[in-house]
C-alpha cells in the first residue's frame, strides 16, 4: 500500500506547481557576446541569475540569427507540463558557422509547456520558432524546508 501512494505521489511532485521556478527562453540574438578571439560566447539569463555559454567549433563572428531549441523530457506530460533539460538553443553564425548556447549548467531542471511553439518528436522537444522569446521555459528548483 505504501508503494502505490509513493507512486501516486510522484507525478504530483514533478509537475511545475509543485517547484518555484522563473521563466526562461532563450536568449535574443542580440544579448550573445563573443568572449575574445576563442569562439566562446555569453549571455546573462534573465533572472540574472546565471549564465548562457557556449562556443562554436565551426565559425567566429557575431551571431545571425536563431536556429531552434531543443529540449530532453525527462518524463511524461503532466496537466500540460513537461519536465525535463534544455539540452540547448542553436544559432547560426553571420559569417558562418554554428553556435550551441546552454542554459547554466549541464543537467538544470526545467520545464515547458507542451504544445504551441514545442513540438514533440520521440522524448525531445524542438522549438523553431524564430520570434525573440518564443521558446520559453521555466527553471525549476526545489521548494525550500520551511
Amino acid at each position: 500500500m505504501f508503494i502505490k501512494q509513493i507512486s501516486l505521489l510522484i507525478p504530483l511532485l514533478m509537475s511545475a506547481n509543485a517547484w518555484a521556478g522563473t521563466m526562461e527562453h532563450c536568449p535574443k540574438v542580440a544579448d550573445i557576446k563573443e568572449v575574445g578571439s576563442t569562439g566562446s560566447y555569453t549571455a546573462a539569463t534573465l533572472s540574472g541569475e546565471g549564465e548562457w555559454s557556449g562556443t562554436s567549433q565551426t565559425g567566429r563572428g557575431p551571431v545571425g540569427g536563431f536556429d531552434e531549441a531543443i529540449f530532453k523530457a525527462r518524463g511524461e506530460v503532466v496537466e500540460g507540463v513537461v519536465v525535463g533539460e534544455l539540452l540547448r538553443c542553436g544559432y547560426s553564425l553571420r559569417d558562418g558557422g554554428k553556435l550551441d548556447m546552454r542554459f547554466k549548467r549541464e543537467g538544470t531542471v526545467v520545464s515547458i509547456q507542451a504544445g504551441g511553439v514545442w513540438e514533440p518528436w520521440y522524448d525531445q522537444y524542438y522549438c523553431e520558432d524564430k520570434t525573440d522569446g518564443a521558446c520559453t521555459f521555466k527553471e525549476l528548483s526545489r521548494p525550500s524546508k520551511g
